[in-house]
């Protein structure tokens, strides 16, 4: 995780990520100039999604003057396979494969082991927090697995990530901290319709999205112990005490 080894080195507030896209060529590039004199880090997402900019990229590489290049000067690229990516970038960098997990149990395993200590126990509504994180990592487990099923499980197949439910944690702890009472309502809206939401194109995708996320974020969920999300008694939302805890519960009980 690039902002855990950021955070980790100093380095959290000179980290700056950008989304590839239509448009963003000049944006990434500014942000290269910058970081390779001031020695910044510069993380481009989503390569793939512009392959146009592919060429630029490899000409900024070819160009790089060793001598005037800051020493802690990074430059993190991800994408994922694609014949556009430039093979001269490849070979000049270290390269790093993230395969997705596979099962609701490697799903479950890999977002909790990115939740840390001070953001599990930080939040000044603990319960609802704890509780509304577990049903958020069953949603993102969910939708991810239901893309093995093809036009079964999406109409289309959508590529979420980590991101995605990194974000939708950030936003549950401060909405949770901000606001009075639990606002399920608005919570469900950034997670369904934005952040998530925000890829699906298909509109019986739209609704789908939304009544998966309906049945974790709900009143029960929050209120009652150990809700149950499904007639599966591994499936619930425990009530848990540390992490440490939580992590070895979906470890050793959740079925992949």
């Amino acid at each position: 995780n690039v902002i855990k080894l950021a955070s980790s080195l100093g380095y959290a507030d000179r980290l700056h990520m950008l989304s590839l896209g239509q448009g963003q060529g000049p944006k990434a590039e500014a942000l290269i100039d910058r970081a390779r004199d001031n020695g910044d880090w510069v993380m481009l997402q989503n390569c793939h999604l512009a392959a146009s900019w592919m060429t630029s990229l490899e000409r900024i590489q070819a160009e790089l003057n060793p001598a005037r290049i800051s020493k802690s000067y990074r430059l993190w690229l991800t994408s994922m396979p694609s014949k556009a990516f430039p093979v001269p970038v490849l070979q000049a960098g270290i390269k790093i494969t993230n395969e997705p997990p596979k099962g609701l149990r490697a799903n479950l395993t890999r977002s909790f082991l990115a939740i840390s200590e001070e953001l599990f126990e930080g939040n000044s509504k603990p319960r609802a927090f704890k509780k509304l994180l577990f049903a958020l990592a069953f949603f993102h487990a969910v939708i991810l697995e239901r893309r093995k099923f093809g036009p079964i499980g999406w109409n289309i197949p959508y590529e979420w990530m980590d991101s995605d439910f990194q974000v939708s944690t950030e936003q549950l702890d401060m909405y949770l901290n901000d606001q009075p009472g639990v606002p399920l309502r608005t919570l469900s809206y950034l997670v369904a319709e934005v952040n998530y939401g925000g890829r699906v194109t298909d509109d019986k995708d739209v609704r789908l999205i939304t009544a998966i996320l309906a049945s974790f974020f709900r009143n029960e969920t929050v209120e009652e112990s150990n809700y149950r999300f499904s007639a599966a008694d591994m499936y619930y939302a425990p009530d848990a005490t540390g992490l440490s805890d939580v992590r070895e519960l979906y470890l050793c009980v959740t079925s992949g």
